[in-house]
């Protein structure tokens, strides 16, 4: 039963990381857990080692436009409904996970007035960060390594490291106490 289940188990990798490559999306394994991710490698795409991610409700979009790109590192977890989309860049260090329903967007896409026009600005995400259900991730946000940000909370800003952060925009409420090198478990 147990080699059943790990041959099963490697058979959706596989189906996995070759849409991911399909896709144009540079990578190493990826496990899909439910729907297929929707992918938009029009720019670039790259994932680290052990990339996760899990729709089983709802299907998550990674999307770099042309001239931009994503890059995500080893051991990052996805769950549903998770939007990340690039017209410059985002960044997404090792070991973080992002839960339902978070978007994290580096553009606007369009300006608020006539005659304006959006500037996209960066996105970076420092290592073993943890998104809450529901966290929108703005352009131009820098969110610093082992930070909590609570269940929807915007980030609009920079967050330091080893905080969790709440509210809108997400403010620091706590410093927390975690060792270089201490990761967290996606599971």
């Amino acid at each position: 039963m147990a080699l059943l289940k790990n041959l099963r188990l490697y058979w959706k990798s596989a189906i996995c990381t070759g849409w991911f490559r399909v896709n144009g999306v540079k990578c190493g394994a990826v496990a899909c857990y439910g729907k297929l991710p929707v992918i938009d490698a029009s720019g670039t795409i790259r994932t680290g080692k052990r990339f996760v991610v899990r729709s089983m409700v709802a299907p998550s979009e990674i999307a770099a436009k042309e001239n931009a790109q994503i890059l995500i590192g080893d051991r990052c977890f996805v769950n549903q409904g998770v939007v990340i989309a690039a017209v410059e860049s985002i960044e997404i260090g090792d070991d973080t996970l992002i839960g339902d329903f978070c978007t994290i967007y580096d553009s606007n896409y369009h300006g608020l007035e006539p005659g304006s026009t959006d500037k996209p600005r960066p996105v970076i995400l420092g290592k073993n960060v943890w998104l809450g259900t529901g966290v929108l991730v703005m352009p131009g946000s820098q969110i610093g390594d082992h930070t909590v940000v609570a269940a929807k909370s915007v980030v609009r800003g920079t967050l330091p490291p080893r905080v969790l952060a709440a509210g809108n925009p997400a403010k620091p409420i706590k410093e927390l106490d975690i060792p270089d090198g201490w990761r967290r478990h996606d599971g």
